[in-house]
């Protein structure tokens, strides 16, 4: 059964590699449709919930890991919501003559401490969850699947 590592979700995507994670958040079939900032992320979350419950059974350090990826998630959507909206902010600017090179560049400094921000988050939770996990769990819950940071 393939997860999808709600690391991945944060690494590409609107994340950008808080895009930690997915090539776009768009979760829907249509591609007219714009993505729903975060919801890669709730999705992959559950995948991950789901692997975790299939590959961990010592119950104390699954309900550890569990912990983790329910704190993080909902911090990490926080993180694509302002990333959508900081994105749709530099769209305008771009898109309005009169605005200043000091705004755009403004912008871009917000948009990159956004996306540093969630990077670290995503790497911080991927190594607490590694650490929580087996070898051999480890393995199984990230085979197969991009894990950013990985080298």
């Amino acid at each position: 059964m393939k997860y999808t590592h709600i690391l991945s979700a944060v690494a590409g995507g609107t994340l950008a590699v808080a895009g930690i994670v997915g090539a776009g958040l768009g979760l829907s079939g249509c591609a007219s449709t714009p993505p729903v900032p975060g919801a890669q992320i709730q999705a992959s979350a559950a995948d991950l919930r789901e692997a975790l419950k299939d590959f961990v059974k010592d119950a104390g350090r699954l309900a550890q890991m569990l912990a983790v990826v329910d704190q993080v998630a909902p911090e990490l959507q926080a993180g694509a919501k302002e990333l959508d909206r900081l994105q749709q902010e530099q769209s305008r600017l771009n898109a309005d003559y009169t605005t200043t090179p000091e705004a755009l560049r403004q912008i871009g400094e917000q948009l990159q401490s956004v996306r540093a921000a969630c990077r670290t988050k995503a790497l911080a939770t991927r190594q607490a969850l590694a650490q929580l996990a087996t070898d051999a769990e480890w393995k199984k819950i990230t085979s197969g699947q991009r894990i950013p940071f990985s080298g």
